[in-house]
């Protein structure tokens, strides 16, 4: 038999029904989804223009470091603002020419007499390495807000004199009070921790036999005193 012209036929799988095909020639089709509405040209200019300065920032800061020619600290200098504003001023050069590491001793006495000295940052940090340093970022904190007025202090103990601690130490103070429940007052002291040269490394490993220890007594300079805070959990 014919085809019958202007005609045409489907394939239709084997084994199924008419009616089966007709379903499925006359399910509509599944909707496609439209695309959500476009930034206005505006936004997306002032959106590349942050980005070129942030990426511009990023490498002036990297450049800037020492050793660096004057045109690369003039264009670092540009971008002074935005670091201060990102915090982002430290940590390019992967560390190169480290400074001493500021440490805080808090000492926090109990009710029953007993002390228990806490360390920011402390020596093992569980979990991710932002934790520490997290930690390092509160010890500079706090250093940086309690360095004026004592230069000519840092390997000496600094009994503070008459100066009233910045909120800064008080805020820690309070926090540590309540973290350890049964805390009666807390004492601050901030210290440095030096970074030896390879002449001090190779000398303490003649004096301990073939031993270096990074915590060495002698690799700390003398705690010097914030202040003395009462913890009434307030």
């Amino acid at each position: 038999m014919g085809r019958k012209p202007g005609v045409r036929r489907t394939s239709e799988p084997a084994g199924a029904s008419p009616s089966v095909v007709e379903e499925v020639a006359s399910a509509p089709a599944a909707p496609t989804e439209e695309p959500g509405p476009a930034w206005p040209a505006w936004a997306r200019r002032a959106a590349t223009v942050a980005i070129a300065v942030h990426i511009a920032a990023v490498a002036g800061g990297a450049l800037g470091v020492p050793p660096s020619s004057l045109l690369q600290r003039r264009f670092a200098d540009l971008f002074t603002w935005h670091h201060g504003l990102f915090d982002q001023g430290y940590a390019y050069r992967y560390y190169a020419e480290p400074p001493p590491t500021p440490v805080v001793v808090a000492t926090l006495r109990r009710a029953d007499g007993s002390d228990e000295v806490v360390r920011i940052p402390e020596r093992e940090v569980a979990g991710p390495p932002m934790r520490r340093q997290r930690q390092l970022a509160l010890a500079n904190a706090l250093f940086a807000s309690t360095r004026s007025g004592h230069e000519g202090h840092d390997h000496g103990d600094d009994d503070g004199g008459d100066e009233e601690p910045p909120w800064l130490a008080r805020s820690y103070a309070k926090y540590l009070g309540r973290a350890h429940p049964g805390t009666s007052s807390v004492t601050l002291k901030v210290q440095q921790h030096l970074i030896p040269g390879p002449d001090r490394v190779l000398e303490m490993k003649e004096e301990t036999g073939g031993r270096f220890d990074l915590f060495d007594k002698s690799l700390f300079t003398s705690p010097r005193w914030i202040g003395d805070f009462p913890c009434d959990g307030s």
